[in-house]
């Protein structure tokens, strides 16, 4: 997966480490990124968007458990 974190733009790749990884509040990450919560979540949408598109092709679709 660090392939596709690759892919992201910074800001984006920070948004979710610190999101998804050091489990972050949105106001303690607008803080560390000099930005505002909106901006926050807004990375954070684009960035889950661009990880969903690049591992699509290695998720199976319709698997029953």
């Amino acid at each position: 997966m660090k392939w596709a974190m690759d892919q992201l733009p910074d800001d984006q790749r920070a948004a979710l480490i610190f999101r998804e990884v050091e489990d972050l509040s949105y106001q303690e990450m607008a803080e560390a990124m000099g930005c505002s919560i909106g901006t926050v979540m807004s990375r954070l949408h684009y960035g889950r968007k661009k990880m969903q598109k690049l591992l699509r092709p290695y998720v199976r679709e319709g698997r029953k458990t």
